[in-house]
Protein backbone atom coordinates (compact mmCIF):
# COMPACT_ATOMS: atom_id res chain seq x y z
CA UNK A 1 0.00 0.00 0.00
CA UNK A 2 2.83 2.28 0.75
CA UNK A 3 4.37 1.74 -2.46
CA UNK A 4 0.97 2.11 -4.49
CA UNK A 5 0.12 5.83 -2.52
CA UNK A 6 3.97 6.88 -3.50
CA UNK A 7 3.25 5.43 -6.78
CA UNK A 8 0.20 7.06 -7.64
CA UNK A 9 1.60 10.76 -6.12
CA UNK A 10 4.16 10.39 -8.69
CA UNK A 11 2.26 8.84 -11.37
CA UNK A 12 -0.25 12.26 -10.68
CA UNK A 13 2.72 14.46 -11.31
CA UNK A 14 3.95 12.51 -14.48
CA UNK A 15 0.42 13.13 -15.74
CA UNK A 16 0.29 16.90 -14.96
CA UNK A 17 3.64 17.78 -16.63
CA UNK A 18 3.42 14.38 -19.04
CA UNK A 19 7.53 14.48 -18.11
CA UNK A 20 10.00 12.11 -16.33
CA UNK A 21 12.13 14.49 -15.97
CA UNK A 22 9.73 17.70 -14.66
CA UNK A 23 8.18 15.27 -12.43
CA UNK A 24 11.54 14.02 -10.86
CA UNK A 25 12.90 17.60 -10.44
CA UNK A 26 9.79 18.02 -7.97
CA UNK A 27 10.50 14.92 -6.15
CA UNK A 28 13.80 15.48 -6.02
CA UNK A 29 14.82 12.05 -7.70
CA UNK A 30 16.29 10.61 -10.81
CA UNK A 31 14.15 10.49 -14.23
CA UNK A 32 15.05 7.08 -13.76
CA UNK A 33 13.88 6.39 -10.69
CA UNK A 34 10.42 7.97 -11.22
CA UNK A 35 10.05 5.99 -14.75
CA UNK A 36 10.64 2.93 -12.28
CA UNK A 37 7.70 3.84 -9.98
CA UNK A 38 5.50 4.06 -13.07
CA UNK A 39 6.57 0.96 -14.42
CA UNK A 40 6.06 -0.70 -10.47
CA UNK A 41 2.86 0.70 -10.56
CA UNK A 42 1.38 -0.25 -14.15
CA UNK A 43 2.77 -4.06 -12.78
CA UNK A 44 0.60 -3.31 -9.81
CA UNK A 45 -2.76 -2.04 -11.61
CA UNK A 46 -1.51 -4.94 -14.60
CA UNK A 47 -2.57 -1.96 -17.28
CA UNK A 48 -0.54 0.42 -19.28
CA UNK A 49 -0.46 4.35 -18.00
CA UNK A 50 1.23 6.13 -20.47
CA UNK A 51 2.88 5.97 -24.46
CA UNK A 52 6.22 6.44 -24.31
CA UNK A 53 7.58 7.95 -27.63
CA UNK A 54 10.65 9.09 -28.50
CA UNK A 55 10.67 12.85 -26.96
CA UNK A 56 7.61 12.73 -25.11
CA UNK A 57 4.87 11.07 -23.23
CA UNK A 58 1.26 10.89 -23.07
CA UNK A 59 -1.53 9.32 -21.30
CA UNK A 60 -3.62 5.99 -22.06
CA UNK A 61 -7.29 5.69 -21.86
CA UNK A 62 -6.67 3.69 -18.67
CA UNK A 63 -4.23 6.47 -17.60
CA UNK A 64 -6.60 9.26 -18.42
CA UNK A 65 -9.20 7.72 -16.40
CA UNK A 66 -7.05 7.17 -13.35
CA UNK A 67 -5.29 10.45 -13.57
CA UNK A 68 -9.00 11.98 -13.18
CA UNK A 69 -10.19 9.91 -10.61
CA UNK A 70 -7.51 9.87 -8.28
CA UNK A 71 -5.54 13.40 -8.18
CA UNK A 72 -8.88 14.96 -6.54
CA UNK A 73 -8.04 12.52 -3.92
CA UNK A 74 -4.06 13.13 -3.71
CA UNK A 75 -4.66 16.49 -3.43
CA UNK A 76 -6.67 16.66 -0.62
CA UNK A 77 -3.90 14.52 1.26
CA UNK A 78 -1.35 16.95 0.17
CA UNK A 79 -3.70 19.78 1.77
CA UNK A 80 -4.40 17.71 4.63
CA UNK A 81 -0.86 17.16 5.38
CA UNK A 82 0.17 20.98 4.99
CA UNK A 83 -1.84 22.24 7.08
CA UNK A 84 -1.51 19.29 10.09
CA UNK A 85 2.66 20.82 9.15
CA UNK A 86 1.48 24.24 9.95
CA UNK A 87 -0.46 23.71 12.24
CA UNK A 88 2.60 22.07 14.41
CA UNK A 89 4.12 25.08 14.32
CA UNK A 90 1.88 27.29 15.63
CA UNK A 91 2.13 28.66 19.23
CA UNK A 92 0.02 29.82 21.88
CA UNK A 93 0.05 33.04 23.34
CA UNK A 94 -2.18 33.85 26.83
CA UNK A 95 -2.72 37.42 27.35
CA UNK A 96 -4.63 38.32 30.34
CA UNK A 97 -5.84 42.31 30.62
CA UNK A 98 -8.48 44.21 31.93
CA UNK A 99 -12.15 43.83 29.69
CA UNK A 100 -12.95 47.04 28.60
CA UNK A 101 -8.72 47.39 27.93
CA UNK A 102 -9.66 44.62 25.46
CA UNK A 103 -12.90 45.48 24.34
CA UNK A 104 -11.87 49.23 23.56
CA UNK A 105 -8.49 49.53 22.79
CA UNK A 106 -6.78 45.89 21.72
CA UNK A 107 -10.22 43.97 19.50
CA UNK A 108 -10.09 46.90 17.13
CA UNK A 109 -6.47 47.01 16.18
CA UNK A 110 -5.52 42.81 16.46
CA UNK A 111 -6.12 41.90 13.13
CA UNK A 112 -3.26 43.61 12.28
CA UNK A 113 -1.50 41.83 14.74
CA UNK A 114 -2.73 38.44 13.13
CA UNK A 115 -2.10 38.58 10.18
CA UNK A 116 0.95 39.82 10.59
CA UNK A 117 1.57 36.78 12.95
CA UNK A 118 -0.03 34.26 11.97
CA UNK A 119 2.07 31.83 13.34
CA UNK A 120 0.88 32.85 16.44
CA UNK A 121 -2.48 31.80 18.48
CA UNK A 122 -3.36 34.44 20.54
CA UNK A 123 -5.69 33.38 23.74
CA UNK A 124 -7.06 36.46 25.73
CA UNK A 125 -8.25 36.21 29.03
CA UNK A 126 -10.28 39.25 31.11
CA UNK A 127 -9.10 39.90 34.49
CA UNK A 128 -11.21 39.46 37.27
CA UNK A 129 -12.55 42.92 39.34
CA UNK A 130 -9.05 42.12 41.48
CA UNK A 131 -6.91 42.76 39.15
CA UNK A 132 -5.03 39.64 39.84
CA UNK A 133 -2.18 38.61 37.62
CA UNK A 134 -2.91 35.31 36.54
CA UNK A 135 0.40 33.20 36.67
CA UNK A 136 -0.34 30.88 34.01
CA UNK A 137 -0.49 33.75 31.15
CA UNK A 138 2.71 34.85 29.55
CA UNK A 139 1.44 38.67 29.23
CA UNK A 140 -0.85 40.24 31.74
CA UNK A 141 -1.64 44.33 31.18
CA UNK A 142 -3.06 45.81 34.77
CA UNK A 143 -4.19 49.05 35.72
CA UNK A 144 -2.17 49.74 38.89
CA UNK A 145 -0.73 52.19 40.96
CA UNK A 146 2.10 50.42 41.32
CA UNK A 147 4.84 48.47 39.04
CA UNK A 148 3.62 44.64 38.88
CA UNK A 149 6.22 41.76 39.28
CA UNK A 150 7.92 40.07 36.23
CA UNK A 151 10.90 38.90 34.03
CA UNK A 152 9.89 42.57 31.87
CA UNK A 153 7.83 45.36 32.75
CA UNK A 154 6.52 48.44 31.17
CA UNK A 155 4.60 51.14 31.85
CA UNK A 156 2.29 52.25 29.18
CA UNK A 157 0.40 55.20 29.98
CA UNK A 158 -1.49 56.64 32.88
CA UNK A 159 -5.55 56.69 33.18
CA UNK A 160 -7.56 59.70 33.89
CA UNK A 161 -11.79 59.63 34.47
CA UNK A 162 -14.04 62.12 32.75
CA UNK A 163 -17.62 62.83 33.52
CA UNK A 164 -19.32 62.27 30.61
CA UNK A 165 -23.08 61.48 29.92
CA UNK A 166 -25.13 60.59 26.25
CA UNK A 167 -26.01 63.61 23.54
CA UNK A 168 -29.72 63.78 25.00
CA UNK A 169 -29.16 63.99 28.38
CA UNK A 170 -26.70 66.77 28.41
CA UNK A 171 -29.26 68.83 26.44
CA UNK A 172 -32.02 67.76 28.78
CA UNK A 173 -29.24 69.03 31.56
CA UNK A 174 -28.72 72.33 29.71
CA UNK A 175 -32.67 72.97 29.86
CA UNK A 176 -32.97 72.26 33.26
CA UNK A 177 -30.76 75.05 33.62
CA UNK A 178 -27.64 73.60 33.77
CA UNK A 179 -24.87 75.99 36.12
CA UNK A 180 -21.84 74.86 38.16
CA UNK A 181 -23.31 71.17 37.86
CA UNK A 182 -25.94 71.45 40.25
CA UNK A 183 -28.19 69.82 37.85
CA UNK A 184 -26.07 66.60 39.08
CA UNK A 185 -28.16 66.70 42.27
CA UNK A 186 -31.13 65.71 40.29
CA UNK A 187 -29.37 63.01 38.27
CA UNK A 188 -28.64 59.51 38.80
CA UNK A 189 -25.13 58.88 38.87
CA UNK A 190 -23.21 55.69 37.40
CA UNK A 191 -20.49 54.24 39.60
CA UNK A 192 -18.02 51.42 39.14
CA UNK A 193 -17.64 49.26 42.42
CA UNK A 194 -14.11 49.22 42.20
CA UNK A 195 -14.13 52.85 42.61
CA UNK A 196 -16.94 53.89 44.58
CA UNK A 197 -15.52 57.60 45.78
CA UNK A 198 -14.94 58.20 41.83
CA UNK A 199 -17.34 61.09 42.41
CA UNK A 200 -16.56 62.66 45.66
CA UNK A 201 -13.04 62.86 44.80
CA UNK A 202 -14.01 64.59 41.18
CA UNK A 203 -16.36 66.79 42.73
CA UNK A 204 -13.91 68.22 45.26
CA UNK A 205 -11.39 68.67 42.50
CA UNK A 206 -14.03 70.52 40.46
CA UNK A 207 -15.20 72.77 42.87
CA UNK A 208 -18.46 71.60 42.61
CA UNK A 209 -19.24 70.75 46.12
CA UNK A 210 -21.22 67.99 47.40
CA UNK A 211 -23.40 66.06 44.86
CA UNK A 212 -26.18 64.31 46.56
CA UNK A 213 -27.72 62.41 43.35
CA UNK A 214 -31.27 61.30 42.89
CA UNK A 215 -29.93 58.09 42.58
CA UNK A 216 -26.59 55.85 41.78
CA UNK A 217 -26.45 52.72 40.10
CA UNK A 218 -23.21 50.50 40.83
CA UNK A 219 -21.46 48.33 38.67
CA UNK A 220 -18.77 45.58 38.27
CA UNK A 221 -18.05 46.22 34.25
CA UNK A 222 -16.96 49.12 33.17
CA UNK A 223 -18.37 48.47 29.56
CA UNK A 224 -21.72 48.22 31.17
CA UNK A 225 -21.28 52.01 32.60
CA UNK A 226 -20.34 53.39 29.15
CA UNK A 227 -22.95 51.48 27.77
CA UNK A 228 -25.88 52.72 30.70
CA UNK A 229 -24.09 56.27 29.83
CA UNK A 230 -24.78 56.01 26.43
CA UNK A 231 -28.77 54.81 27.02
CA UNK A 232 -29.15 57.60 29.17
CA UNK A 233 -29.73 55.82 32.36
CA UNK A 234 -27.13 58.51 33.69
CA UNK A 235 -23.74 60.25 34.44
CA UNK A 236 -20.46 58.28 34.30
CA UNK A 237 -16.82 59.05 35.52
CA UNK A 238 -15.32 56.82 32.62
CA UNK A 239 -11.63 56.30 32.02
CA UNK A 240 -9.79 57.86 29.31
CA UNK A 241 -8.00 57.64 27.14
CA UNK A 242 -9.43 54.30 26.85
CA UNK A 243 -13.07 55.52 25.98
CA UNK A 244 -11.89 57.83 23.36
CA UNK A 245 -13.98 55.63 20.74
CA UNK A 246 -16.87 56.47 22.77
CA UNK A 247 -16.62 60.25 22.47
CA UNK A 248 -15.01 60.48 18.85
CA UNK A 249 -18.57 58.52 17.79
CA UNK A 250 -20.30 61.56 20.11
CA UNK A 251 -22.25 58.06 21.81
CA UNK A 252 -20.52 60.19 24.85
CA UNK A 253 -19.96 63.62 25.73
CA UNK A 254 -18.11 65.10 28.32
CA UNK A 255 -19.98 67.24 31.28
CA UNK A 256 -17.53 69.10 31.70
CA UNK A 257 -13.77 69.83 31.29
CA UNK A 258 -11.82 69.00 34.41
CA UNK A 259 -10.99 65.37 34.18
CA UNK A 260 -10.06 63.24 37.53
CA UNK A 261 -6.27 62.08 36.81
CA UNK A 262 -4.98 59.13 38.64
CA UNK A 263 -1.03 57.83 39.33
CA UNK A 264 -2.89 55.20 38.29
CA UNK A 265 -1.47 53.48 35.08
CA UNK A 266 -1.42 50.22 32.77
CA UNK A 267 1.27 48.37 33.09
CA UNK A 268 2.36 45.28 30.90
CA UNK A 269 4.47 42.44 32.43
CA UNK A 270 5.78 39.48 31.20
CA UNK A 271 5.36 36.39 33.15
CA UNK A 272 8.52 34.41 34.93
CA UNK A 273 6.68 31.43 33.76
CA UNK A 274 6.31 31.74 30.54
CA UNK A 275 8.65 29.84 27.90
CA UNK A 276 7.59 31.89 25.18
CA UNK A 277 10.10 34.29 24.78
CA UNK A 278 10.16 34.51 20.92
CA UNK A 279 6.43 35.13 20.01
CA UNK A 280 5.72 37.24 23.39
CA UNK A 281 8.48 39.48 22.74
CA UNK A 282 6.98 40.03 19.16
CA UNK A 283 3.13 40.92 21.02
CA UNK A 284 5.14 43.42 23.30
CA UNK A 285 6.50 45.48 20.59
CA UNK A 286 3.27 45.60 18.92
CA UNK A 287 1.41 46.54 21.66
CA UNK A 288 4.16 49.38 22.49
CA UNK A 289 4.20 50.20 18.88
CA UNK A 290 -0.21 51.11 18.44
CA UNK A 291 -0.37 52.28 21.89
CA UNK A 292 2.70 54.42 22.53
CA UNK A 293 0.65 57.46 21.32
CA UNK A 294 -1.62 57.27 24.13
CA UNK A 295 1.59 58.03 26.87
CA UNK A 296 2.48 60.81 24.82
CA UNK A 297 -1.24 62.49 25.05
CA UNK A 298 -1.76 61.98 28.73
CA UNK A 299 1.94 63.48 29.40
CA UNK A 300 0.43 66.55 30.57
CA UNK A 301 -1.99 65.96 32.96
CA UNK A 302 -0.71 66.58 36.85
CA UNK A 303 -3.51 66.59 39.01
CA UNK A 304 -3.13 62.82 41.44
CA UNK A 305 -5.20 60.57 42.96
CA UNK A 306 -3.91 57.88 44.33
CA UNK A 307 -5.98 54.98 44.65
CA UNK A 308 -5.60 51.96 41.74
CA UNK A 309 -8.73 50.83 39.85
CA UNK A 310 -9.21 48.08 37.88
CA UNK A 311 -11.13 49.73 34.42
Amino acid sequence: MAMQLRGLRTFCLVARYLSFKEAADELCLSASAVSHQISDLETQLDCKLFERLTRSISLTEKGQQLYEQVVPHIDAIDESLEKIKANSHRVPLLVQLPEFFASELLMPIIGGFSEANDDIDLQIESMDLSGSVNNRADINIILSRKMPVGRRVERLFPIRYMPACSQSLYEDLCKQGFDGLDALNDCTLLLHKARPNAWSRWAKHAGVGNIRPRQIIYVDSMFALARAAEQSVGVAMVPMPVSKAWFDTQALVPLHNIDLITEDYYWMSLSENSRKQEPADRFWQWIISNLQHYATSERNNTMVEPDSFVA
